[in-house]
């Protein structure tokens, strides 16, 4: 070999053309998910082993580890090939795998184990994206480094030495490794030649998975973490990553995060950088697909975003004339390649401007990005940046279409006076999740079909005056969450930004599991949840109204429960022992249970009767005469600017409200009579009581108004 330069992100290898080319090289190209980022690279690898000359052939093949077992398939053809296949009889034949080690494949062994099979005939070198700093946060976590050492040139794997002593019996695989920079391809170049080194730097991984709990997906289980919020998140990132990495996180704060964006916007204000400090950020945690990327899109041409706030605190970290430089110098290439979208350099010497023209996702998506950096400028250009943040929520929550949604089924069931079941009856419904952190369960979101049904008391066992008049109800269409706030989903919420208030992170009384209601939570604390949920989430959720409460609740029934006549202790958890009708009294838990832990009713929602009281934002009505709203609707005379619309924008008027408040649906500690579907709380309920009896679940709603 005579000398290494660098083009395009890759080592280029001039040699002294041998006297007979011996060898062969198979290019193994990782297939994962994560993988097709870095496609460009997969084409540049194969091109510079066959540029070389070196070699007597080069072939490629694609190395698929997106599932738990890994396969081999043709390069052409996609056919799956015996690993075995490949083996030489001659043994005249180098492998070389091209991954970033991220894939199920590699986080099960099974990769590990295919390569070293090959691995007992042949040298097997693993050609890895990263650099040796990043990877802990792949598969190769808890692997060990040591030197190998070859016998002669072109040694296979399984006659390679470990140059340090080892302290284990365990049956270790063992692969030469080096990343994609010139110093250590040449490093690799002269160990496989044998010419000038016989070591190399080699991974040594376990031939199982002993000691790591593998989840159904591949991925190692772990406890599930405390949530983070935005400012946890940034920090944990900025904690780890390289100057060059951080550096390139600002830069593309002022971006849409589209991988052809993104690696132009490196070359052009942060040219020192390489491919793996984009990886850094790419693949840092910090960066989900956005709502608006184009259905079935491939890794590489799919749009992202960072998560909620990221951005904001990127750019509020930079400097805004370079922020300024960074939007400006992007916008000829996105409108070249990416078509007609909003021109907010029209907007810049007119603070007035309007979004009118914005109606397209390509439009919202990249004014997203533009209104984060209009709001590092201030004054009326943040007012602006509000009304786009705000177009771009509403078109996040109408994009949920029901074609979109996941549909799951369960069963009901209906008893009569005695407690008997009487029918069974299996159901569908569909839902979407909201993810919230790592190991938390997502919010479940059950699409609750519009209808019209009677509100209140007809006059039935052990009512109350203030559930009358019963009186007809339109309620349109909404998503409520199938099961109560759990301690876990509320933690995570509790430690995201403050929105108006502080929050307890575990304000629960009893703590048995994460699964269990959060209780011991005030209206005002609800209120606060579903601001900062809406602000995590870029939608608009909110507790239900009281009509929306109850309609769910029904499901479609007239009767005391939507299970019919009563409940029972196998039904729904309350004081069991008291009975309604003719069922027999039984002992009760006397404390708040997982969710999910008695049937569902017809639209598919748990604990509708008992476990905690629910909040509900309309403030205490003595019964329902008057005018009720007929809608659906928060019934607030003095709601006359919205403020259930967009908690966020009312924050501070709810949080500063006083009067009494709602809330329905009975608790583990109360009597049948008071876990009725009409069932109110009275008046004594001020907004900041913090009882053990009392939790909340949560709504959204498209394209509607309160």
């Amino acid at each position: 070999m005579e000398r290494t330069a660098e083009a395009g992100g890759l080592p280029m290898l001039a040699f002294r053309p041998p006297l007979e080319r011996w060898l062969e090289v198979h290019l193994l190209i990782d297939r994962s998910p994560p993988m097709e980022f870095w496609g460009d690279l997969a084409g540049g690898m194969t091109t510079l082993f066959r540029w070389q000359g070196f070699f007597r052939d080069v072939r490629v093949w694609w190395f698929e580890t997106g599932e738990n077992e890994a396969r081999l398939l043709s390069g052409a053809g996609q056919i799956e090939r015996n690993p075995r296949s490949l083996v030489a009889p001659s043994g005249n034949r180098l492998f070389i795998v091209l991954t970033d080690t991220l894939g199920k494949a590699w986080r099960s062994r099974s990769a590990f184990a295919t390569l070293a099979d090959l691995g007992k005939e042949h040298p097997v070198t693993i050609a890895h994206i990263f650099p040796q700093e990043l990877w802990q946060r792949t598969a190769l976590e808890g692997a060990i480094l040591r030197p190998l050492i070859a016998p002669g040139p072109a040694s296979a794997n399984a006659i390679l030495q470990v140059g340090e002593r080892l302290r284990t019996k365990q049956i270790l695989y063992r692969f030469p490794i080096f990343n994609l920079s010139p110093a250590h391809f040449a490093t690799w170049a002269k160990f496989i030649a044998g010419s000038g080194g016989n070591s190399i730097q080699g991974v040594l991984m376990g031939a199982t998975t002993a000691g790591v709990n593998m989840g159904e997906t591949g991925e190692e289980e772990a406890a599930a973490p405390e949530a983070e919020s935005p400012e946890e998140l940034l920090r944990g990132f900025l904690i780890d990553a390289s100057p060059l990495a951080r550096e390139l996180a600002k830069v593309l704060a002022a971006v849409p995060l589209i991988p052809p964006v993104m690696r132009l916007a490196q070359r052009r204000f942060l040219p020192d950088s390489k491919h793996w400090h984009l990886a850094e950020v790419f693949f840092s945690g910090l960066v989900e697909k956005s709502t608006f990327s184009p259905e079935g899109a491939t890794v590489t041409d799919a749009w992202y975003d960072f998560y909620p706030g990221i951005r904001q605190l990127l750019l509020a970290d930079s400097a805004a004339r370079r922020t300024i430089d960074i939007w400006r110098g992007i916008g000829d290439y996105i409108r070249d390649h990416y078509g007609e979208f909003r021109d907010f350099s029209a907007l810049i010497p007119n603070p007035q401007g309007s979004l009118a023209d914005a109606v397209s996702d390509r439009s919202l998506y990249f004014a997203e990005v533009d209104a984060a950096v209009l709001r590092t400028w201030g004054g009326e250009y943040a007012d602006i940046a509000q009304n786009i943040e705000e177009r771009v929520r509403q078109r996040k929550q109408e994009i949920l279409t029901p074609e979109k949604l996941l549909k799951f089924t369960f069963e009901t069931l209906y008893v009569d006076k005695r407690g008997e079941i009487t029918k069974r009856e299996p159901l569908e419904a569909y839902y979407y999740q909201e993810p919230l952190g790592e190991g938390i369960e997502p919010l479940t979101m059950v699409a609750i079909p519009g209808g019209t049904f009677l509100m209140g008391s007809p006059g039935e066992k052990d009512d109350y005056e203030f559930e009358k008049p019963q009186h007809p109800v339109s309620v349109s269409a909404f998503y409520l969450s199938q099961t109560l706030i759990t301690r876990a989903q509320w933690r995570f919420v509790a430690h995201l930004p403050r929105e108006g208030k502080d929050l307890d992170p575990d304000p629960a009384y009893f703590k048995e599991s994460d699964n269990n209601p959060v209780q011991s939570v005030s209206w005002y604390d609800a209120i606060e949840f579903c601001a900062r949920l809406s602000r995590h989430t870029g939608k608009n959720y909110r507790l239900p109204s009281e009509a929306e409460w109850e309609y769910a609740c029904r499901a479609g029934t007239t009767t005391p429960f939507h299970f019919g006549e009563t409940i029972t202790a196998e039904l729904a958890n309350y004081n069991s022992s008291k009975v309604y009708q003719q069922e027999k009294p039984k002992q009760s838990p006397n404390k708040t249970t997982p969710v999910r832990s008695y049937p569902p009713n017809a639209f598919g929602l748990y604990d509708m009767h008992g476990n905690v009281w629910e909040w509900c934002l309309d403030p205490w009505h003595g019964d329902y005469q008057g005018a009720p709203p007929t809608d659906g609707s928060v019934w607030d005379e003095t709601n006359n600017d919205n403020r259930y619309e967009n908690l966020l924008n009312s924050i501070n008027k709810l949080l500063t409200d006083d009067r009494a408040s709602v809330s329905r649906g009975g608790s583990w500690g109360d009597s049948p009579r008071s876990c009725r579907s009409a069932i109110r709380l009275d008046d004594y309920l001020r907004r900041d009581y913090r009882f053990e009896y009392f939790g909340f679940r949560v709504v959204c709603v498209f394209g509607r108004t309160l």
